[in-house]
């Protein structure tokens, strides 16, 4: 039996960027059972870093995520079958305070701060589709080629979540000529992943 899986739906935290609570909320007002609670945050003491609940009768599971690195939480849903994953997630959606893919891209374009730039970019790569997205594409690869390295970086981060392939010859560029050591070094190991994965 094969799992599929949503793409991350990124939510917009009504305080700070860690807020479980409405997710939980959404688990209950639809009878979920919480099953799974991972704790591999920096401090032991922090809230989990992923917790599931499960349907056993459908079976479909959600799963809430907060991501350190970059300080984004998302919620993903899993099931067996695509249609039912799909609405749910589309419930998810309207239940929860989440970025909307036109938002998103709007974000990742428009804004002129570079570190709020390299937010919003790496914001879509993690929300982007799983399957190639000439929008999401585009806007990433604008984000690759900026003049800022920190917009550049931030592309780089938005690659490690949206693995298109179509990236591979931008990232074996900036491995080869980016004047940043680390965005060089950064991109010529996601290089090498994805090369490894085609």
């Amino acid at each position: 039996m094969d799992v599929v899986g949503s793409r991350r739906l990124m939510l917009r935290p009504t305080r700070g960027w860690r807020d479980i609570d409405p997710v939980e909320g959404l688990a209950q007002a639809w009878g979920w059972q919480q099953r799974t609670v991972t704790v591999s945050a920096p401090d032991p003491f922090e809230e989990p870093l992923h917790v599931s609940w499960w349907d056993e009768d459908l079976p479909m599971a959600l799963h809430y995520y907060e991501d350190f690195d970059v300080r984004f939480s998302y919620l993903i849903i899993t099931g067996v079958d695509a249609g039912e994953v799909g609405d749910a997630f589309e419930r998810a959606e309207t239940w929860l305070d989440a970025w909307s893919l036109e938002e998103l891209l709007a974000e990742a374009r428009s804004d002129s701060d570079p570190e709020d730039r390299a937010k919003a970019v790496e914001r879509a790569g993690f929300a982007a589709p799983l399957e190639f997205d000439e929008r999401f594409f585009a806007v990433i690869d604008d984000a690759l080629r900026h003049d800022d390295p920190r917009v550049r970086e931030g592309g780089i981060w938005a690659v490690t979540m949206a693995l298109y392939p179509q990236f591979q010859p931008r990232l074996e560029t900036i491995a080869e000529t980016d004047e940043v050591e680390v965005l060089r070094k950064m991109a010529e190991a996601l290089a090498r992943g994805l090369d490894d994965d085609s």
